[in-house]
């Protein structure tokens, strides 16, 4: 039987966007094996704080276009989005009822984005939260490709490490996450599509 996961990732946005609140897009790959099967665009706000909700919305509608009961699992580059907007792993986990992997790739300097949170955020405190208690659980496992610094909710780490490698193609990211990475990229590299969102905000 196929694995079925899901990536998700945002896009770019100019500097300008954080000071007005607009929105960039956030993609969610569904892939069966390593084959992308359903591709799904939804917005979030720079800075805001709708990253959990708009990400479950997007996995929802994967869901239901494949028409599929349960996925694998979810997979996330970090918890911040959209500047520091942030997805929730474990309110993720916990209302779809699916593994969630969250994957670091780079070190993060907590002192330094306590410091930024405190300066330009009110519920700064909320949001930190959510980053340090997800990276202060994260460990390192290693896949086919190399280790990588992850955070599992409803996957032990060998786990984690058996999916992850099984997924792994170009990169040593899961495909699902990979592609979403790609397409988001591509999609806002020209300031064309993000925009029409400004208008639109």
């Amino acid at each position: 039987m196929s694995l079925i996961t899901v990536g998700v990732d945002d896009g770019f946005f100019p500097h300008e966007f954080k000071e007005l609140r607009l929105k960039t897009i956030l993609v969610g790959v569904l892939c069966v094996g390593k084959t992308p099967r359903s591709v799904k665009i939804n917005t979030v706000t720079v800075d805001g704080s709708d990253g959990t909700l708009k990400t479950r919305e997007v996995v929802e509608e994967l869901m239901n276009e494949v028409g599929v009961p349960s996925i694998n699992a979810i997979f996330l580059d970090g918890v911040t989005i959209a500047g520091f907007n942030y997805v929730n792993p474990i309110e993720l986990h916990e209302h779809l009822r699916t593994p969630v992997i969250v994957i670091f790739k780079t070190e993060l300097k907590l002192d330094r984005i306590r410091r930024a949170l405190v300066k330009h955020f009110s519920d700064w405190r909320a949001r930190y939260e959510v980053i340090e208690e997800n990276y202060v659980r994260s460990q390192e496992v290693l896949t086919l490709k190399k280790r990588l610094r992850v955070v599992s909710y409803g996957l032990n780490l060998s786990e984690v490490s058996r999916l992850v490698s099984a997924l792994q193609c170009m990169s040593a990211s899961p495909e699902p996450l990979r592609i979403a990475d790609l397409v988001a990229s591509e999609l806002t590299r020209e300031t064309t599509l993000l925009e029409i969102l400004r208008v639109h905000a």
